[in-house]
């Protein structure tokens, strides 16, 4: 039996601006030759507030992509070390990832139906 996908709305018109704690990042759709020459499927810029997504990818792997970028979004404004201890970790991240799921709902609705779907 085939079920028929939900088609997903078009992810260039998903909000451009995303809120992490009181930084404002730019969501930028990644032309995937710039992406190949830095090797990544995203990238978050925190020095100029820009989360880079390639357009390449299927709507189950932009959607991953976006949440690891917007989580290195959040490893910055939570604050965090490299060397961090795992609870240190959770106690400042929490509160941001949670900020970040409220201040970009359109962002993190289109995700959800994203990873749900299969490809």
């Amino acid at each position: 039996m085939n079920k028929s996908r939900r088609k997903l709305p078009d992810r260039t018109l998903l909000p451009s601006t995303i809120k992490i704690g009181v930084f404002e990042y730019q969501l930028q759709h990644w032309d995937p030759e710039e992406a190949d020459e830095k090797e990544c499927l995203g990238l978050c810029d925190r020095f100029n507030f820009i989360i880079y997504v390639r357009t390449d990818l299927p709507d189950s792997a932009f959607a991953e992509t976006l949440e690891h970028e917007i989580n290195h979004a959040c490893w910055h404004a939570a604050a965090l070390k490299s060397r961090a201890a795992e609870e240190t970790v959770v106690n400042r991240l929490t509160p941001v990832l949670i900020m970040a799921r409220r201040d970009n709902r359109e962002i993190y609705s289109w995700i959800d139906r994203a990873i749900a779907q299969k490809e």
